[in-house]
C-alpha cells in the first residue's frame, strides 16, 4: 500500500491543481473575512464547488495576491 502524506483540512486536490476551502482563505491570507467576500462578489476571486465545499484554486490565491499588492 502506498504512504501518502497527510493533506492539512481546507485542503483539496482535483485534477492535479490545489485548492483551498473558502473558509480557510482568510486565515491563510491573514486578512478579515469582509475582504474575500468582496473579491468574490467583485469577481476578483473565481470559486468552484468540490464535493458540496465552496473553494479556490491556490494559483487563483496568487493572483488575488498580486493583484491586492498593487492596490497598495
Amino acid at each position: 500500500m502506498k504512504a501518502q502524506r497527510p493533506v492539512r483540512p481546507g485542503w483539496f486536490f482535483r485534477n492535479r491543481r490545489q485548492y483551498l476551502a473558502l473558509s480557510e482563505v482568510p486565515r491563510t491570507l491573514n486578512i478579515p473575512s469582509q475582504e474575500v467576500q468582496d473579491a468574490v462578489t467583485l469577481g476578483e476571486l473565481q470559486i468552484e464547488r468540490i464535493s458540496g465545499c465552496k473553494a479556490v484554486a491556490v494559483n487563483e490565491l496568487f493572483h488575488y495576491i498580486d493583484m491586492r499588492g498593487g492596490k497598495r
